[in-house]
Order: structure tokens, then sequence, then C-alpha cells
């Protein structure tokens, strides 16, 4: 009767040794930040490995802060990361590699001024394992704001001059309307709408288009932009839609104000 005491301790023993048995960290490889545009969020990535250079899956922490290129800390937050979050990923440059997965929600990280940043991780296990903070780059992917565009009031009438100062048509702005696409560089495109109310076809120096100048200027009146419209073939009455204001590298998230003059010799 005593060996049945006995040998559940001995079979209890073997249970406890086998559940603290962990896999030894040594060094913290090959981190990586990418965004996945089908699933629309974004992953890091990183390796552990033993002191025999094997790559091996643990239970670990993760700090994590993600810091665009205008110094605006888009993301902080802190992961549990278990053995289930690691798997096998293949690329070109790497080969096949034994990587975590950590995944971040792109409705997570803060619209900011820069599609480029710092991506900053901390990796730690209390009593267990601490690595220093290590950072890797976020390449236009990190998601902006919008722009603002203001205009007006409307309607807004231009004179058209010729070369000798004599008016040869007048054009009535309507309205403005743009888009900003957020991609690899921001582009703002801008369409007017608007009449062409008088033509004087008497003048001798008159063309076969019509000139307005346009001005863009940011919300410390700062002029950023400046350029010519020209509406050709129109006649008066037509109606017109221009989409031929297009202006990148505007800031994220910045106000502009357009506004219209008369082209001038």
């Amino acid at each position: 009767m005593k060996r049945l005491p006995f040998l559940l301790n001995f079979l209890l023993l073997i249970w406890l040794c086998g559940c603290s048995v962990s896999p030894m960290i040594e060094t913290l490889n090959n981190w990586s930040f990418q965004y996945n545009e089908g699933t629309n969020d974004y992953s890091i990535f990183f390796e552990l490995r033993d002191k025999s250079g094997n790559s091996i899956s643990a239970d670990v922490d993760v700090d994590i802060r993600i810091v665009n290129d205008r110094d605006e800390e888009v993301f902080k937050g802190t992961s549990s990361v278990s053995p289930d979050d690691f798997g096998h990923y293949t690329s070109e440059a790497q080969g096949e590699q034994y990587l975590a997965n950590i995944r971040i929600p792109a409705s997570e990280i803060t619209p900011g001024a820069d599609s480029s940043g710092k991506v900053y991780l901390t990796v730690y296990k209390a009593d267990v394992v601490a690595f220093d903070e290590v950072n890797c780059d976020a390449f236009y992917c990190l998601p902006i704001k919008d722009i603002q565009l203001e205009s007006g009031p409307f309607p807004i009438e231009l004179n058209v001059k010729g070369f000798d100062g004599v008016i040869t048509s007048k054009i009535q702005i309507d309205d403005v309307t743009y888009e900003f696409e957020k991609g690899y560089r921001p582009t703002l495109t801008v369409t007017i709408s608007g009449t062409k109310i008088y033509s004087n076809n008497n003048s001798y120096f008159s063309s076969g288009y019509d000139v307005i100048s346009y001005k863009l200027y940011d919300s410390e009146n700062y002029m950023v932009d400046s350029g010519n419209v020209y509406l050709n073939s129109l006649n008066q009455g037509d109606k017109f839609k221009d989409e031929s204001i297009i202006i990148y590298d505007l800031i994220p998230g910045e106000t502009y104000t357009l506004k219209f003059t008369e082209y001038e010799f």
C-alpha cells in the first residue's frame, strides 16, 4: 500500500518538472514592421533564439511605440505574445524564418502628419528576460490626416485682359471641390466649376483661351503654391469644370486657403 503514494508523488514531480521547462531566450533578432493591405492592419515581426542560435517561441510581453517623422506618437501599447503567435514566414531577402507576429488594426493607430516614422519595441518577460528597446522603420504606410481646403465666398468674378490691358472676357467661379489622395505621395486635386459670363469679341489682343491665376496659403498665411489655370475655347455663357490644379507634398492635417486673382502679364 505504501507504493501507491510514492508512485503518485513521483508522477506529480515529473509533471511539475515538465511544466517548468521553458526555452532559454538568448537573443532578439530580425524585427520589422509592415502594412497588410488585404486585412488593413499592421504586423510587427521579431525572432527569438536560444544559446545555440535556434529559433524558438516563448511567452513574452512587448511594449510598442510608433512615432512618425513629425515626432507625433501615433500608437502606444503592450502586447502579450504566446507560442501561438509564432509561425514560419518567407521573404526573398531573408528566406524562411520563424517569427512572432503582432497584429495591430489600422484603426488603433492615430492618423498623423506623416506616413513614415519609427516603430519602437521592448521585448521582456518578468524574471526571465529583458531586452533593450530596438526600432525599425515604417516607410510610407502610417495613416495620415485629411487636409482642409477653404476658398470663396462664391461666386468670384475675374476679369481676363489682353496684352493691352483691355478686358477680353469675364470668368465667374461658382464652386471649388477637392480630393486628397493619401498615397505614397499625398496629392491634392482641385476642381473649379464656373461660367464664362462675358466675351469681348472685338478685342484685337484676345486669344483662344482665358487665363486666371491662383495662390495657395497655409494656416499661417505663407504662400505654398501658385500657378495659372488655362480655359480653352469657351464662348460666352459656357459652363466649365477644370481639374488642372494638382498640388503635391502638402502637410496632412493642415488647413489651406485657395485664392483666385486676375492673370497679370
